[in-house]
Order: structure tokens, then sequence, then C-alpha cells
């Protein structure tokens, strides 16, 4: 202690000793020798005060940049997207069938009206409207700031072509049953106005100006016999906010790899942040997650619940998934006049109560998903919550098959009835979540004594070759509501043949009626009333087996920012605001 006391007073004999020279400037040379004074720990001790005084003045600073830049979306960027399938029909009138194609047609088409990303209509091309009084007339009036891809103006007369179109059976447009009873008429070069020649149709506004415009100075000069075959339904000209840049096909096969849009400069609403979309075409959902793992993909169509294990550790971090409630629903279709078998409705009710849709939901659908009884589902108007059920019950579907005749059973296990086997064949896309489904039900129905076959299609083939001409006993297939929930198009007697969309070749005049009348009335309660007991005759007559209503798995790479989703109607709706979408961004001082 004497050592270090002597110490310290020497070293302020010497700093008074210096700074005794008149020479040297007081304060300057004090510094110099200042840490001198204090010991090795007293130094240390300064040395992190001082660190701990910048860090914290880095931090403040930060943080004050950090409260102060705000980051923006710009222009930029390319998303690619991986998607089971390829394109056909990149037109409005023929997309219908396609996921793929509706996807696309959705990005490059504009319609009158249009759904935003909270399923509200809102206009598109449409400035405003009018409705009259006994809903039979319908004004639109058109922006005049919007304009086809390759730079002619849109006017009333395209609109008025595209319904005329789709109204003209040589065109076989699936849409033609939605304006069988509407005329269209030219007001003027910007007004157009839709009159209702039957009845009052409730769904118009939701389902009849939906529909995407295409371009009269274009379509004008093809003949309808040439509709499917014109290279304008893969190098389309539309009005939407992304236009077709290029497509690319395997050489080989013929078979289109990818798909590319970028977006339009000239858009009559806002522009889209992002430069390019490009869609890669796979074959099955495996291979679109793997080409997610080996990035060469951003997004993912559709993401099955098995296939969620299957994203690399390296990568999963990266995945944001929206899981979209969604309106589809999953059923097995009847073709009665395929196979005889199917037309008794003993075996059809032992093949109801004889089906386990909880394990399908659990074992399939990873649990996201609910059972249905009716393809009017619960959130819609006119679902029957007190709807004959067929719960699972494997000793009743056994009783009903015994009664029914079916009571001989061969040394493989199957039912027979004098020298008929009770065997049935579905038809499904060979899509590995719905093929999995049809093995579980072939599990499942074996228990009872049915023998199922199974045929698993490509999906742009089950559309051609099976689902357009009926050439199927039993369909696993999902179906799409829609935005109202209107039947008709599903299950009217009218719709059994293509373009039809019933696949079950129903056909009742109770409901039939029922269907008409309650498409002409925009009274709901009448309307949930014809529905009502439109189910009822369902459940009884059992045309189909409807199964569940999974969610839908909509999976992006984090990089691709401003998706705000949580209700689609159709898979296609994902890109209502992808014009909001964005991958790049500038950053700015706010203060």
């Amino acid at each position: 202690m004497i050592k270090l006391i002597r110490d310290n007073s020497r070293s302020f004999r010497l700093l008074n000793k210096k700074n005794s020279d008149p020479r040297k400037p007081k304060g300057k040379i004090k510094w110099k020798y200042l840490f001198r004074v204090f010991s090795k720990p007293e130094r240390l001790i300064i040395y992190l005060a001082i660190l701990a005084l910048l860090g914290a003045t880095g931090w403040l600073g930060w943080e004050f940049s950090w409260q102060h830049i705000k980051s923006e979306p710009k222009g930029g960027g390319h998303y690619i997207e991986g998607i089971v399938g390829e394109p056909q029909y990149i037109n409005p009138l023929f997309a219908q069938g396609s996921d793929v194609d509706m996807n696309i047609t959705s990005l490059i088409f504009s319609s009158l009206m249009k759904y935003n990303n909270h399923q509200e209509l809102v206009p598109d091309l449409a400035e405003s409207y009018e409705v009259s009084e006994d809903e039979k007339n319908y004004t639109f009036h058109l922006r005049q700031n919007a304009y086809w891809h390759d730079g002619e103006q849109l006017t009333a007369d395209d609109v008025v072509f595209t319904v005329q179109t789709i109204k003209n059976s040589s065109y076989q447009s699936v849409l033609s049953a939605n304006f069988q009873d509407v005329a269209v008429e030219k007001v003027d070069d910007f007004t157009i106005k839709f009159t209702l020649t039957g009845e009052s149709l409730s769904p118009f506004l939701k389902e009849n100006t939906t529909f995407g415009i295409i371009p009269e100075h274009i379509w004008q000069e093809i003949v309808p016999a040439n509709a499917l075959l014109t290279e304008y339904n893969l190098s389309p000209v539309g009005s939407g906010p992304y236009l077709f840049a290029e497509y690319k096909k395997d050489k080989k096969t013929g078979i289109v790899d990818s798909y590319t849009l970028v977006k339009n400069n000239n858009y009559h609403q806002a522009t889209a942040y992002i430069d390019k979309i490009t869609f890669k075409f796979f074959t099955d959902d495996t291979s679109v997650v793997n080409a997610y793992n080996s990035k060469e993909i951003t997004g993912i169509s559709y993401l099955p619940p098995e296939e969620r294990e299957n994203i690399s550790q390296k990568v999963k971090d990266d995945l944001v998934s929206h899981n979209l409630k969604l309106p589809r629903y999953y059923a097995l279709f009847f073709n009665q006049p395929k196979n005889s078998i199917l037309k008794s409705q003993e075996v059809r009710k032992a093949l109801a109560y004889g089906t386990n849709r909880e394990e399908i939901i659990t074992k399939i659908f990873n649990g996201e998903g609910v059972k249905i009884d009716s393809p009017i589902l619960e959130s819609f108007l006119g679902h029957n919550p007190e709807i004959k059920r067929y719960e699972y019950d494997k000793d009743q579907a056994n009783n009903i098959l015994h009664e029914d005749g079916w009571n001989e059973i061969n040394e493989e296990g199957y039912r027979n009835k004098k020298d008929t086997q009770l065997e049935l064949t579905i038809t499904t896309t060979d899509q590995l979540e719905i093929a999995n489904l049809a093995n579980l039900l072939q599990k499942q129905w074996k228990e009872m004594g049915v023998k199922v076959n199974i045929e698993l299609i490509d999906p742009t083939e089950l559309q051609t070759e099976f689902i357009k001409p009926r050439n199927y006993e039993i369909l696993l297939y999902g179906q799409l509501i829609g935005h109202d929930p209107d039947p008709y198009s599903f299950w009217h007697s009218t719709q059994r043949q293509d373009p039809g969309l019933n696949l079950t070749s129903f056909k009742d005049p109770t409901a039939d009626d029922l269907l008409e009348t309650a498409r002409k009335t925009s009274q709901e309660d009448e309307r949930t009333k014809k529905y009502l007991h439109w189910q009822n005759i369902m459940a009884e007559k059992l045309p189909a087996l409807f199964l569940c209503s999974p969610t839908y798995t909509y999976a992006v790479d984090k990089s691709v920012q401003g998706i705000e989703l949580e209700y689609i109607t159709v898979p296609s709706d994902r890109f209502t605001n992808a014009s909001n979408w964005y991958i790049d961004v500038s950053r700015r001082w706010e203060w």
C-alpha cells in the first residue's frame, strides 16, 4: 500500500513538473500521462466502459434507423411456381375444367367484376353498374382506360362478342349454361346491358359477371370448328395484369414444360410489382416438392399433407404455408349406365355406410378437413343440417348387401349374386393424394366384400378421355362450388352431357324443378327452402357419395411478400391480389 501511494505521488509530481514547462500546452500533456495514474484493473474497467458506451451509441443509432427507415415494395423480381399438369386452353371460355388453365387465365384476362382477397365482389373492367328493380336488367359502364395487350382499346363490342360466343353452342363453352336465358346488347361504345329473358337469376352478379372477356378483333376471325385448335389458346391476348411472354415445350414429347408471363405496364388498374411469373409443370406432387428443395421454384401451387415431410430441412424455414378455406369437396360420382350393379339403390347405400370418412380425413388429409353429406357446404345459403346421414357402420353395410342378395362369398372374400361378382371400378387422377384416397376406399370396401379396381389417369387424359365422354363407373373427383351455392350446372339433368358438369347422369323431375325455380328468385328464404328439399332428394336417391371438404395449402417462399389470403373460392383466386405481391424492396428515411 505504501509503495502504491509513493508511485502515485511520483506520477503526480511528474505531471506537475511536465506541465510547468510554459512551452507545453496545458491539458494536452495531462491526457498523455492520464492512464499512468490508474492501475491495470482500473484501466480495464475504463476500457470496458468506453466499449459499452460505443456499443450503446451504436445500438441507439440502429434502433433510430430501424424506426425511421421504411421498407417499401418496388418493381422487380421473378416468381416461379410449380404445379401438377400442363396448360391446354388459356382461354376463359374453355378453362373451367382445369386448374392449370384457370390459374394462368386469371392473370391474363380481365372481367366485368372480380373478387378481391376478402372474396368481396368489386368492379374490374366495369366502372359502375345499375340493376333494375325487377332484377332483370343489368347495365354496366366500362372503364375507358382498358386496353388489350396488343394495344387495341377494349370496348363494349368485346363484351358483347364474348357473351355471344359463350352462348353459341358450336363453341361448347362450359359457361354456356349460365347464359341460356340472358340477352346482351351494346348501348354505346362503353355501355352494355344484360336482360334476363326468363325469370330473374339470383346468382347473376356473382357468376355471370366474373368471366374473362376475349378480344373481338382476334377471335372474330376464328371459326368455331377451329376454336380449340388455334394457337391463341396458348399464346393469348388479354387485358389483365400480366401478359403472355413465352412457353417452352419438351422437344421429345411436345409437352409444355413452362409458361412465362410478364407484367402489363399498361394495365387499367395498379401495375403489378413482380416483373415476371413463370409456371413450371410437373407430373406429380413429389416432383414439385423436389423442385422446391433444389430451388428451381419459389412457390408450390398445392402442397398435399403427405408431401410436407418431404420438404428439405435446409429450405423448410423459408417456406410459408397459407392454409386457405376453399368451398370444394371430394365425392364418388356413380355413373349407373356404365355398370348395372350401381343401379341398385341398396348397393349405393351399402357403399355409403361402408365408407369411413373420418379415417379418410385423418389419413389422407392430415385431419385438415370436414365430413360432408351434401354438395351445399355448411357456410353456404341453403345448407341442410338435418339431411339424412350415412355414418360409418360396417355391420349395417353388410346387412344391406346380404338382404339385397349378395350373400355368396367366394374364396377371395368377395360377394357374389348368382354368377355376378360385386366388382366396381374407381377412376381418378394419378396424383398421389387422390390415388392414396382411392386405395383407402379399396381397402374399406373390401372389408364388406366389394372388389374394387382402380384406374389412375393423367389429369389431362382424365378430362378428355373419361370425364367428357362419361367413360367411368365411379369417378373419384373434386368439385368447386363457386361463389354462389347454385348447384344447377352440376346436377340438373340438362347438364348430363359435356360441357355440362352433371357427372352421374342423375335425372329427377322434382329435383330439376327445385333447381330451376331456386335460381330464379333472389329471396333467400325461398331459395333456402328449395335447396333443403333438393338435398333431401339427393340423400335419398344417392347419385353420389359425398366424402369431405379439405383445406387448400398454398406454399410460397418467404421472399415473396404481400400475400394476404384466408378464403378462396377456386384455386385461381390465390392470384386475386397478385398485383400487390412483391419480392424486391426499397428503403427510405421517414421523419
